[in-house]
């Protein structure tokens, strides 16, 4: 680990026992993938800290019917049933969403979460599907390049929360040695 808590919740202004807790889980991770390097570390970092101010899996902000509204029987996710919207919405570091995530994640990280979406906030199986994401979007390849904007859009999927993706970047960067 090249990142103690103190440096990561100071930087996030998250809590540090949530750091304690779970940083070592996604190094763990990330480890497991053979993906961890620095540069990892600070995609992971900044990616977990753009995403949750606690530095903890959190669940999309919603109502069912919101949900609903957004991504029932949307057959881009997978989301074929009804209910499918809330059962699948965005949960974890870097959220799960939809049925067809949920399933693929699952089988990567040997939990039905088709059965119990809600352990994708499972802090330990939010780390291997971090790890996981990062490892099948090409995140290390783009973070041993320094390209961060394409980090952030291959975690999120375009360049929303830059500023505070970028907020946290840079003070991580003039940690590495």
């Amino acid at each position: 680990m090249h990142f103690t808590a103190d440096a990561i919740a100071t930087i996030l202004h998250a809590p540090r026992a949530n750091v304690e807790a779970h940083w070592p889980l996604v190094v763990e991770a990330l480890a497991s993938l053979q993906i961890l390097d620095p540069a990892v570390e600070v995609a992971a970092i900044a990616s977990i800290g753009t995403g949750s101010y606690l530095f903890a899996p959190e669940k999309e902000a919603g109502t069912d019917a919101y949900f609903r509204r957004m991504y029932e029987f949307d057959r881009s996710l997978g989301n074929l049933e009804p209910g499918d919207g809330p059962r699948y919405c965005g949960r974890g570091f870097v959220p799960l969403l939809g049925r067809s995530e949920y399933a693929r994640f699952g089988k990567l990280v040997g939990t039905d979460l088709l059965e119990q979406p809600e352990l994708a906030l499972d802090p330990a199986v939010a780390a291997r599907i971090l790890a996981y994401d990062f490892m099948l979007k090409g995140v290390p390849k783009a973070a041993a390049e320094d390209d961060w904007v394409k980090v952030r859009r291959l975690v999120h999927g375009d360049l929303s929360g830059w500023k505070r993706f970028n907020g946290i970047l840079i003070p991580l960067l003039k940690l590495l040695p």
